[in-house]
């Protein structure tokens, strides 16, 4: 067994900050729920770098990603604190300070979590196409890198290695040196080869995987990625259950089932998202707001964020204005 904690000191880190103290968000504004790019299909990465990254760091905000799902290869790493409650294919986790988690290409997962002042995550996803033209045979493996305690003592020493490495990448990130792209591109190299040589497993039959089967997470991703394509409209259960062929009674046993919540639920908690990224954008006539995102009205709209923030929408903008002053 491993202890995902690690001794920053004493990692690997390269001399970068030069002995000052970095501020990760130069007092930014960071949200976990980052726009569209969440729920698309296919990862764009951001120049001249080959992969999406974002780091995330923020003061005492309840961050909340819906389920979804992308064609790329995930790794979330906890640099120091925790997330409350990070789901991958159903199965809930709690990464704290170290954690290195990986989501596979086309696994559904989830976040919610209270972004604390000491919270620091870096989330990295690798398009499934840049390391496919790399490494050809990803097409019939996958990554098992999420249940430290089963790693034999080489998969140990690759853990701590993958810990120093992406320590090294968020101070790289934020440093000003005119060779930081180079240096972060070097050690995106190092940490996919650690991850491909030393976590890779063969895709598990379908007839043997413990985990869900096929026609699962299919369905799931086609209700996912329809809601989030349609969530501005009127979607109704009949609709979706007509889209995959079921009856509605059925659906909605089935989605319960496999997310822990109703269709309705979901339906709105996607609209929240995207109506708390205009707030931050300063969008500030909530009817507009709650109307653009496909809620009835502002008195929906904030009883879903109640759930999801632990604020109104409109104790949100509140606060967001005196932010500003």
């Amino acid at each position: 067994m491993i202890s995902p904690k690690i001794n920053l000191a004493h990692s690997n880190k390269i001399n970068l900050v030069r002995g000052r103290k970095i501020n990760l968000i130069r007092g930014k504004k960071i949200n976990l729920v980052r726009g569209k790019r969440h729920f698309h299909e296919v990862v764009k990465p951001i120049d001249p770098l080959p992969v999406w990254l974002y780091i995330f760091n923020k003061l005492d905000e309840k961050g909340y990603i819906a389920p979804h799902w992308h064609y790329g290869i995930e790794l979330s790493f906890t640099m120091n604190g925790k997330m409350d409650d990070f789901t991958i294919n159903g199965k809930h986790y709690c990464p704290t300070t170290g954690r290195i988690l990986v989501v596979n290409t086309q696994e559904i997962h989830s976040i919610n979590t209270l972004l604390r002042p000491t919270d620091l995550l870096l989330s990295i996803i690798f398009p499934f196409q840049y390391v496919s033209r790399l490494y050809p045979d990803i097409e019939h493996k996958e990554l098992d890198i999420n249940d430290p305690d089963q790693f034999n003592s080489q998969q140990q020493l690759a853990y701590v290695q993958l810990q120093g490495l992406l320590t090294q990448f968020v101070y790289a990130y934020e440093s000003k040196l005119d060779l930081r792209y180079i240096y972060l591109q070097k050690i995106l190299d190092q940490v996919l080869l650690l991850l491909l040589t030393e976590f890779t497993t063969k895709k598990r039959q379908k007839g043997k995987s413990k985990r869900r089967k096929i026609y699962i997470i299919d369905r799931l991703q086609f209700i996912t990625q329809f809601v989030n394509n349609h969530y501005k409209g009127k979607i109704s259960l009949d609709e979706i259950a007509n889209k995959c062929n079921v009856t509605k009674e059925y659906l909605s046993r089935f989605f319960k089932r496999e997310m822990e919540m109703t269709v309705n639920v979901y339906i709105n908690n996607v609209r929240a998202q995207y109506a708390h990224e205009e707030l931050l954008s300063k969008k500030t006539n909530l009817t507009e707001v709650a109307l653009d995102n496909g809620f009835s009205g502002v008195r929906t709209m904030n009883r879903t964020f109640k759930k999801l923030y632990g604020k109104t929408a409109s104790q949100y903008k509140h606060e967001l204005k005196h932010k500003i002053r």
